[in-house]
C-alpha cells in the first residue's frame, strides 16, 4: 500500500534532458469541520456535499448503503475500500474487470441510458445513490429518487481534475476521506509533473494528433474525441488535438474522411474497449484515402485500450487515467518522455489501491 512517506521518481535523469518525475502521495488528514474538494464535512450536522453538477447534497452521516450506477465510480469506491457499502449497481458495472465479484453480484437496478427501476432501488434502502448526469435519463432519475427521499450525488468527468475531484467526493460521501485525499494527491502529483514537463515542449515539436474510434466507419464516419477526458489528454501530454479546430467545445464528434484528409494528422490514436475490437477496427481501414494519410504511411497509428473490459486498459474515468496519460505521453512525445516508466506508475497504483483484485 502507498503510505504517507511514499516518494517515487518515475523519470531518470538523461544527459540532454533533466526530466525528474518526483511524486509524493499526499495524505490530508480529515476531521470534523474540514473543507474538502467536494464540499464541507461537519461532524455535528452531518455531511454536506457540493457535487459536480453544482447541487448541494446533505447527508445525515456518511453513507453505509450506496447504489452506484457507473462502473468507474464503483471502481473508485472499491479502490477507497468501500466495497462493503455498495448494495446496488448499474447494469454496466458487471462487465468491469476492475470490480470484485462480490460487488458485481449485487442487485442490478438499471442504467442512465435506459432508465432505473426506482422500486428496486428503494427496496435496497440506500442512504445515497451515486450516478452520472447530463445525458440519457439522468435528469428524470434524479428527480424520481429525490422525490422518494433518496439523496443523489451526480458526477461527470471532462478532464483529469474532474477524476481527482470525483475521488474526493466519493471518499467524503462514503466516510473514506483520508484514503480519498491520499489517492487524489498521488495521481494529482504525477499529473502535475507531467503537465509541467509537457509545458516546456516547443510548439514546433508538438505533433498534430487525431484520437478516434472507428465504430462508425461502416457509415463512412470516424468518431473523434475533442473536449473529453481522453481528447484533452492529447493536449496535456504535449500534442495538438486536431478535433479542437472547429469542434473544441464539443465532446464527441462524428466526421467524414474528407475532414480527416484535411487534418492529415501526424499521429492517429485509435481507442477501443477490447483487443479484438481494436484489431478489427484497424484491419477494416483499407480505404485508399485512409492509406494516403501521413500517419498511416509513416506507421504512426497506435491502438490504445480504454474503459474497463481489459486489465491492460488505463484510459477511463478512474485513477487508472494517470497511467493512461503516461502511456499516451510515450506515444505522442517519445523524445521528451522516453525516460518515463509508466508501467511503474501503473504497478504502484495497482498494488497500493487495487489490491482487492488479488483476493
Amino acid at each position: 500500500m502507498i503510505t504517507r512517506s511514499t516518494y517515487r521518481c518515475f523519470f531518470v535523469k538523461r544527459s540532454t534532458k533533466a526530466l525528474i518525475f518526483a511524486v509524493m502521495a499526499i495524505v490530508v488528514a480529515s476531521s470534523a469541520g474540514m473543507l474538502l474538494a467536494g464540499g464541507y464535512l461537519n461532524g455535528s450536522s452531518g455531511v454536506k456535499i457540493v457535487d459536480m453538477s453544482g447541487r448541494v447534497v446533505q447527508l445525515n452521516s456518511t453513507a453505509n448503503r450506496v447504489v452506484i450506477l457507473e462502473s468507474y465510480w464503483t471502481e473508485i469506491a472499491c479502490a477507497l475500500g468501500a466495497q462493503d457499502k455498495i448494495v446496488g449497481i448499474g447494469s454496466y458495472v458487471t462487465s468491469s474487470v476492475f470490480i470484485p465479484d462480490s460487488v458485481k453480484n449485487k442487485t442490478v437496478v438499471g442504467n442512465v441510458f435506459s432508465g432505473v427501476n426506482i422500486e428496486t432501488v428503494l427496496s435496497l434502502k440506500p442512504d445515497l445513490v451515486i450516478m452520472d448526469y447530463g445525458y440519457g435519463k439522468s435528469e428524470e432519475i434524479v428527480r424520481a429518487l429525490e422525490g422518494a427521499g433518496v439523496p443523489v450525488v451526480t458526477l461527470f468527468a471532462k478532464n483529469f481534475a474532474d477524476i481527482a475531484n470525483a475521488t474526493v467526493i466519493i471518499g467524503q460521501a462514503l466516510g473514506k476521506q483520508d484514503r480519498a485525499q491520499a489517492l487524489a494527491g498521488y495521481i494529482n502529483g504525477i499529473h502535475s509533473q507531467l503537465m509541467a514537463n509537457a509545458s516546456r515542449i516547443p510548439v514546433a515539436e508538438r505533433p498534430r494528433v487525431l484520437i478516434c474510434n472507428l465504430d462508425v466507419w461502416k457509415d463512412g464516419l470516424i468518431y473523434t474525441y475533442s473536449n473529453t477526458s481522453w481528447g484533452n489528454v492529447v493536449v496535456d501530454v504535449g500534442g495538438i488535438n486536431v478535433a479542437h479546430a472547429g469542434f473544441g467545445d464539443k465532446s464527441w464528434v462524428k466526421v467524414n474522411m474528407e475532414q480527416v484528409l484535411l487534418w492529415d494528422p501526424d499521429i492517429i490514436v485509435i481507442v477501443g474497449r477490447t483487443q479484438s475490437a481494436l484489431a478489427s477496427q484497424i484491419s477494416s481501414m483499407n480505404d485508399t484515402n485512409w492509406l494516403s494519410l501521413r500517419a498511416v504511411r509513416e506507421g504512426k497509428v497506435y491502438p490504445v485500450l480504454t474503459g474497463s473490459y481489459d486489465r491492460n486498459s488505463y484510459l477511463d474515468w478512474t485513477p487508472r487515467m494517470v497511467a493512461g496519460e503516461l502511456q499516451l505521453a510515450s506515444i505522442i512525445q517519445p523524445a521528451h518522455f522516453a525516460s518515463v516508466n509508466w508501467t511503474s506508475v501503473r504497478d504502484q497504483l495497482m498494488d497500493g489501491y487495487y489490491g482487492y483484485l488479488k483476493s
